[in-house]
């Protein structure tokens, strides 16, 4: 098995792709979107980090996170988001032994303004990508609508909370 290495920054901003294991669409289930979701705002609360975009597709999920300064253990975060999410479906589904997740995951770590356009674009155009939807905002289990109203070129005021962290989104 290789070696993997991981680029841990401390207050690096990261790009995550989790996936389900075998491509299952487990997270076509609106329950099963709750869940992950539970388990997401768990994981914040316990170890800090800025959800800064996310994309829950069924078969795999997209975040975008930004570890506290003082902070360097992304996988700490990740790996806890998919052990409360697979608990909390074992006990659901009554099967003790499911399996939801691969064992690993894609990590990204956002390089400047320009990756973090180009990830978080890739974020939440990703439903269109997989032809759930035609247009973004008409994908429910995203972000996107906390940065857009009805018209993807109008950016709405809550924007602000990029602003003075040295990773402004917008031109």
């Amino acid at each position: 098995m290789p070696n993997y290495t991981r680029n841990n920054v401390y207050g690096g901003t990261y790009f995550f792709t989790l996936v389900t294991e075998d491509r299952v669409p487990v997270f076509m289930d609106k329950n099963a979107m709750e869940v992950l979701m539970a388990a997401i705002k768990e994981t914040q609360k316990r170890n800090p980090f800025e959800l800064v975009a996310y994309c829950i597709l069924p078969d795999h999920v997209h975040l975008i996170m930004v570890l506290p300064a003082d902070d360097n253990l992304f996988s700490q975060r990740v790996r806890s988001i998919k052990r409360l999410t697979t608990i909390r479906l074992r006990k659901i589904t009554g099967i003790p032994n499911l399996t939801i997740w691969q064992d690993r995951f894609w990590e990204h770590t956002v390089r400047n303004e320009v990756d973090l356009k180009y990830c978080f674009d890739y974020v939440h155009y990703n439903p269109v990508k997989h032809g759930y939807v035609d247009e973004c905002g008409k994908w429910a289990w995203s972000s996107f609508s906390r940065y857009f109203d009805d018209n993807p070129d109008t950016a709405k005021n809550n924007t602000k909370a990029f602003e003075g962290k040295n990773r402004f989104y917008y031109d």
